[in-house]
């Protein structure tokens, strides 16, 4: 049986027209809960433009990669929601700077990689990059009307 090798994120930063809407600090598991609901209610204010399916994608991918950053990075993790309009952006950032980000292979479920796979499925875009203190794993997701 050939055992494929993970697959990797595209190394690159997001584009940088977006504007930052809202921001969490996180150290711990627990306080994931609390910023899937402020995520919520962010997303809430956002009028017609953010579909139901739209704000339920973006709670579930910060949901999956928040969790990540703080089980498998350096505290804290820095989780921003920005837009341009057009496109919601969730940037998750960790201070481990060691470890590149990995979608799962054939690997077992318990070893990780699944929530990169569903941000993966569930965004237009996904990737990652690094600055000197930080790396941040980014998804978009396009902004939709419930009419569309």
């Amino acid at each position: 049986m050939t055992v494929r090798q993970d697959d990797e994120l595209p190394n690159t930063a997001p584009p940088e027209d977006f504007a930052e809407i809202a921001r969490w600090i996180l150290t711990e598991v627990d306080e994931v809960a609390a910023m899937r609901a402020g995520l919520q209610e962010r997303l809430g204010e956002g009028g017609p433009e953010t579909a139901e399916s739209t704000a339920e994608k973006l709670v579930l991918i910060a949901s999956e990669l928040a969790t990540n950053a703080v089980r498998h990075g350096l505290p804290p993790t820095v989780v921003r929601l920005l837009g341009d309009g057009q496109v919601w952006l969730l940037d998750v950032a960790d201070h481990d700077l060691s470890t590149p980000p990995r979608l799962a292979g054939d690997r077992d479920p318990g070893h990780g990689g699944l929530g990169l796979m569903i941000a993966r499925r569930l965004s237009l875009a996904v990737g990652w990059y690094t600055t000197d203190q930080s790396k941040h794993v980014w998804a978009t997701v396009g902004r939709s009307s419930p009419e569309a």
